[in-house]
């Protein structure tokens, strides 16, 4: 049975895919060349650490849930685009210092739909 708070690296390690149903799950992600991906939460939490990895350009996250939540930990150098759909929901983005996110090139877009739900967003230390 793997640890899911080993690091996600199988080849396909440039694609994450989580679900998760009366559970948790957190995972770091140290993929240089990070596209998106998918999480599911139905009563349950997805922790995504992000502060190893790199994106070129443009990556996508859909995040589909309920009674969930997903928090996500970025580099200061990313910058967040939530383009979510929210039912009772919420995003947070708890980053303190915007300076260097403003004008990045590396861009994480948020998709997908939450009800009853949260997306945090919060910075590496």
């Amino acid at each position: 049975m793997d640890n899911p708070t080993e690091p996600y690296t199988n080849n396909a390690d440039d694609y994450l895919n989580t679900s998760v149903i009366f559970g948790g799950v957190t995972r770091t992600i140290i993929s240089k060349n990070f596209i998106g991906g998918q999480v599911t939460n139905l009563f349950g939490g997805t922790k995504l650490d992000f502060t190893y990895a790199d994106i070129n350009g443009r990556a996508v996250l859909d995040i589909s849930q309920a009674f969930g939540e997903t928090q996500i930990t970025i580099p200061r150098n990313w910058r967040v685009e939530p383009h979510t759909v929210h039912f009772l929901s919420t995003v947070e983005d708890k980053r303190r210092d915007f300076s260097q996110a403003s004008s990045a090139d590396k861009i994480l877009v948020l998709k997908g739909f939450s009800t009853f739900a949260s997306v945090v967003v919060v910075h590496a230390l």
